[in-house]
């Protein structure tokens, strides 16, 4: 009788170690899930991030002077830009233009409250650019850059710029990539308007 009784003690013994080890799989089971799913999800939202920073950004088409004849030197700056291909809309709110000369380091910021007519109505020194919506896409919204907008930046300078001179653009916003570009002054800036980039 005794030989059975502890057989069977030692069943019960071993049911109740086989129920807890399955608990404890169980239990790890779901940490591991639980832990899993939220790093799926945050990679998720970083790929998300890194795309649209890898992805988003501006085309500069071009970049004009428009004040070249009175003394063959240039202040007044309009800068032509669209988005990328498959780049997030753009808010200008939050970018900012950077002009860096040989003399001088300047940063710029979307002013929405100037009128359009920029260089009338500043003098130079400003620390703003403005934007003239040169076309407007099918999702166009005031101060973004949308899918088939095409738009004017216009920014004066410190100092006025001389024949000869090196000159680097940034457009930089606050997600994507930057848009960077180099130029040289013309050697004679006769005309009123002149063609900086591309030359």
């Amino acid at each position: 009788m005794k030989s059975h009784r502890n057989k069977g003690l030692m069943g019960v013994g071993t049911l109740i170690i086989f129920i807890a080890i399955i608990l404890i799989a169980a239990v790890a089971s779901s940490v591991l899930i639980t832990t899993g799913g939220s790093l799926q999800q945050k990679a998720l939202v970083t790929g998300v991030q890194t795309e649209e920073s890898v992805a988003s950004g501006v085309e500069a088409i071009s970049l004009m002077a428009t004040d070249a004849s009175e003394n063959h030197s240039v202040q007044h700056f309009e800068l032509l830009i669209r988005m990328q291909s498959g780049s997030e809309p753009i808010n200008l709110n939050n970018s900012v233009i950077t002009v860096d000369t040989t003399d001088t380091y300047q940063n710029l910021d979307y002013n929405t409250t100037i009128d359009k007519n920029l260089f009338s109505a500043l003098s130079g020194g400003t620390h703003h650019f403005i934007v003239q919506y040169v076309k407007q896409g099918p999702d166009n919204e005031n101060g973004y850059l949308n899918r088939g907008d095409v738009v004017k930046l216009k920014f004066n300078t410190i100092n006025a710029i001389d024949e000869n001179q090196k000159i680097r653009i940034r457009f930089i916003p606050r997600v994507g990539q930057m848009t960077q570009i180099d130029v040289m002054t013309p050697d004679v800036m006769s005309d009123q308007r002149v063609q900086l980039w591309p030359t």
